[in-house]
């Protein structure tokens, strides 16, 4: 296995965590991976996306041009990784932010409502763990378990934040499971 991940969106919306996430989980899994996350000097609202890279191999380039796997959380992500995807990649939209959709058949392409689901568990600012399951379900680069384990560890003391973390990330999982995958 070897994935290539990008995350874009805004300031505030968790993309720099979900990326960490996933770095930690692969980590843990003994997997080799790299993680780079940028931003603008601007703080919430300004630019953010962060890239991860999942391998078993080592892994030979820092950069990712053409990621097999992006995340759209707002329009500007989706103008700029609609294009760059790799063919037999994966996009995953958050729809309740982006209404545009996406014309290339030679991706797979998840457009999942994050905000609106997330909203359901009881906070709409969680949509980034939404997003995160909906990419697991398509695509388990690295297993629930470790991410659960994860958030576990970090947000032991705070048990209502982490609940509502963990539905997040199994809305986000089921839904896509139902929706895409039958």
């Amino acid at each position: 296995m070897h994935e290539e991940i990008t995350i874009g969106g805004f300031g505030g919306q968790g993309v720099l965590f979900i990326g960490r996430l996933l770095t930690e989980a692969a980590f843990r899994e003994e997997r080799e991976v790299v993680y780079m996350p940028a931003y603008g000097a601007e703080k919430r609202g300004g630019t953010v996306w962060c890239n991860v890279t999942i391998s078993d191999e080592r892994i030979g380039a820092l950069f990712i041009a053409r990621p097999t796997i992006a995340v759209a959380m707002n329009s500007a992500s989706l103008n700029r990784f609609k294009q760059t995807t790799k063919a037999d990649g994966l996009l995953i939209v958050n729809k309740s932010l982006v209404p545009e959709t996406v014309s290339r058949g030679d991706i797979s392409t998840v457009y999942i409502p994050a905000n609106d689901l997330a909203t359901e568990v009881g906070n709409s600012d969680i949509g980034n763990l939404v997003v995160l399951g909906a990419l697991l379900a398509r695509r388990p680069v690295v297993s629930l378990d470790s991410i659960h384990q994860i958030m576990k560890d970090s947000l032991g003391e705070k048990q209502q934040l982490l609940q509502m973390n963990q539905k997040a990330l199994e809305k986000g999982y089921r839904w896509t499971k139902k929706e895409y995958t039958g």
